[in-house]
């Protein structure tokens, strides 16, 4: 396993590898963490005999720049299908969400002007794609995965669903800050056997495993390949286990604190503003 990150500090956006706990400069290896660093395969078994250590303070960024495509599906819980009473799914939903969306893991998040919104959480596990991958099958998605990150798709319920009961998902998942990532992009761990949990104010909301999953983070890829071009550094959302404030009637309030995290990519955490 390793963990990357990128972060914030006087000199501008650092890009580092930890050792336990500690932050190692990445920029003898690479000068960012992006798309192009990682089709490149020089961030694939890092030596980091010799890289500088970086101390405190700083703040962790989004831990891929330039991210391209947010690609993302739903309803892909057992618990959180049978939560809504569902019918499971044959096939994988497909939508995305906008780039613009990306934020860091510790940024504040906005509600935005409508005073209608209803903010909601869903902590997701999201693959990064290694390398293009256009048609393949679920037998080779291992080959394309790079890694995986903890992303929040945090959505306005309000404007998810239009009078007549139709879905917006685009709409309703592309505000600024609405996709906050990280902190750590990590590889080398299974990605079908992963803790995930949201917290609001403190409350435990969600608590789920990744083994839970309808669709496996392969039959996803090779799914979601087979209609759109994957690009390295893509990310691919895989779905929220149950307990989203939809299912409650609940929802962000300036003033709360989100929290989320998953096994092995670190923990967020959001102050929710108006």
């Amino acid at each position: 396993m390793q963990q990357f990150a990128r972060i914030l500090t006087e000199n501008g956006i650092i890009p580092v590898i930890l050792r336990g706990d500690e932050h190692l400069d990445l920029r003898p290896i690479v000068s960012d963490i992006t798309p192009d660093a990682i089709a490149s395969g020089a961030l694939t078994a890092v030596n980091t005999t010799g890289l500088s250590l970086l101390r405190r303070p700083f703040r962790y960024v989004a831990p891929i720049g330039g991210v391209r495509q947010i690609a993302a599906t739903g309803f892909n819980y057992k618990k959180h299908i049978e939560e809504f009473k569902m019918k499971p799914p044959t096939e994988p939903e497909v939508f995305l969400k906008a780039t613009t969306s990306l934020a860091g893991p510790d940024d504040p998040i906005s509600r935005g002007p409508n005073p209608g919104t209803k903010l909601d959480w869903e902590v997701e596990l999201a693959i990064v794609v290694g390398r293009e991958a256009q048609d393949i099958t679920a037998a080779e998605a291992a080959d394309y995965i790079f890694g995986f990150v903890c992303i929040n798709d945090v959505s306005d319920r309000a404007t998810q669903v239009d009078n007549e009961g139709g879905q917006h998902l685009v709409r309703a998942k592309s505000r600024p800050g609405y996709a906050p990532i990280g902190p750590y992009l990590t590889t080398g761990v299974d990605g079908m056997n992963l803790d995930l949990w949201t917290k609001v104010n403190g409350r435990y909301e969600q608590q789920g495993n990744t083994s839970d999953m309808l669709f496996s983070v392969s039959e996803m890829l090779a799914y979601f390949s087979a209609h759109m071009t994957l690009l390295p550094g893509d990310l691919l959302a895989t779905g929220t286990p149950p307990g989203v404030g939809f299912g409650k009637n609940q929802f962000l309030l300036p003033g709360d604190v989100l929290e989320c995290g998953i096994a092995n990519l670190g923990a967020q955490r959001h102050d929710i503003r108006a």
